[in-house]
């Protein structure tokens, strides 16, 4: 599974960073178009990720994979051909089809072939892989791409195409039936649905968090974060480069050491950590506004960096709190909400990024970053209080409460304490056999 990601990861990264560059510079398309594109993206990844989690509950993560890797694949391949919007418009269509349960089928995936106490290191492992692929593959591309020659890009797309052959082999090696709920859970299926995925006040609480630290935190890279530094701080725009580069360090080396001591920590405490962390980030890229020249470079960079500590801890732990609220008949479900988070945070955050920094409310948009991360650190504390020790991460593997926590009372009123909570599943990990093949 691993070795697999990691193909496809680095395959993406030659990619992605030139999206804009590729059909604005190269194929001549309106930049206004070229943003229209990308929205619609977010918009019709938001209408089918619901779908990929229904298909997950239903077929399997396995063959979700399998179906979306190819017509991903297909789609990217073909991108390097389009010449007109609405060729432009139609492909990238079909790569959100593609794209839109690989995600949530992954994490579901990876849930069911470790123990539940390994959960938080594979998802911080799955993290750290991409993005190393994601940097590695964007140098590369750096090297090979050339605006005036379209021949370059297009090498570049069937190169991207290319590397889903690797994935899409690791996952055929797998038994059939790999990832499969456990035959009981399956049984369970006729009772659930999205209504049983709704009716979860505790989940729907972990969205509105993510949410809003979401769309302040991660959504604010790509587009605030550029936009303030350049425009705002007045730094040249190759530092960004560096700056993504020190993000990239952060997080593959970071990882590493953040994986001691996640396990058995408060899920809750350490994502309220998270947001701190980039709260704290977000004051030091904003300071470059007040400065000028490598000062203000080093606040960019810095800031980045200490973003990237953050995401250390949030991407083992994240995932793990909504697998660990999800019964197994609805695992699907359950992480395509959270993909759902992902998606409209990617619409909103940029736009009001564009909105503020674009029309002289740079200031606005500082303390909305600052403001929004910080809330929800609070916030994150305070959820706590709605899990059982189990969901929040405070126990050993055997089910004892761990040292830092070991004599907590848990909340009268969190999930599964209460007459009229959800029933929760804790989701047995897959059979031995399956693990045996895993990447």
């Amino acid at each position: 599974m691993m070795l697999g990601l990691a193909c496809s990861a680095l395959g993406t990264g030659l990619t992605m960073p030139f999206l804009y560059v590729y059909l604005a510079q190269v194929r001549g398309i309106a930049t206004i178009t070229v943003g229209l594109l990308i929205a619609w993206m977010g918009l019709a990844s938001f209408a089918f990720v619901p779908l990929g989690g229904t298909l997950i509950d239903r077929f399997g993560p396995r063959s979700v994979m399998l179906v979306g890797l190819v017509v991903e694949a297909i789609s990217v391949g073909v991108m390097g051909w389009v010449q007109t919007p609405l060729q432009a418009f139609a492909n990238a269509t079909f790569v959100c089809i593609g794209s839109a349960g690989l995600h949530p089928a992954s994490v579901a995936m990876l849930t069911r072939l470790v123990p539940q106490a390994e959960r938080e290191r594979v998802y911080g492992v799955q993290f750290m892989l991409m993005n190393a692929g994601f940097g590695v593959g964007g140098m590369v591309a750096a090297f090979l791409v050339d605006v005036a020659d379209p021949a370059s890009f297009q090498r570049l797309y069937l190169i991207d195409m290319l590397s889903y052959l690797g994935y899409i082999a690791v996952l055929l090696s797998l038994p059939r039936g790999t990832g499969l709920a456990p035959r009981g859970a399956r049984d369970e299926r006729v009772g659930g649905g999205w209504a049983q995925v709704l009716a979860d006040r505790t989940l729907l609480r972990v969205v509105g968090v993510f949410v809003l630290v979401v769309t302040f935190g991660y959504a604010q890279i790509e587009t605030g974060f550029a936009a303030y530094a350049t425009t705002v701080g007045g730094v040249p725009g190759h530092y960004l480069g560096w700056a993504y580069a020190a993000n990239t360090a952060a997080i593959v080396l970071g990882q590493l050491v953040t994986l001691r001591f996640v396990p058995g920590r408060s899920r809750t405490r350490l994502l309220a950590t998270a947001a701190a962390i980039w709260s704290v980030a977000w004051v030091l890229i904003a300071w470059c506004g007040r400065t000028t020249g490598l000062v203000a470079a080093a606040f960019v960079i810095g800031g980045i960096f200490v973003f990237g500590i953050g995401e250390t801890l949030w991407a083992p732990v994240a995932p793990a709190l909504v697998n660990g609220l999800a019964p197994e008949h609805l695992r699907g479900r359950y992480n395509s909400t959270s993909s759902l988070v992902w998606t409209s945070s990617s619409i909103v955050g940029p736009a009001l990024a564009g909105l503020l920094i674009g029309s002289g409310h740079s200031g606005v948009w500082v303390a909305g970053t600052i403001g929004g991360t910080g809330a929800a650190a609070v916030l994150f504390l305070r959820l706590g209080r709605h899990l059982t020790a189990e969901q929040d991460g405070r126990v050993g593997a055997s089910g004892a409460p761990s040292p830092a926590v070991r004599g907590a009372d848990a909340d009268p009123d969190a999930p599964g304490q209460g007459p009229s909570a959800p029933a929760r599943h804790t989701g047995s990990p897959a059979p031995r056999a399956s693990t045996a093949t895993e990447g």
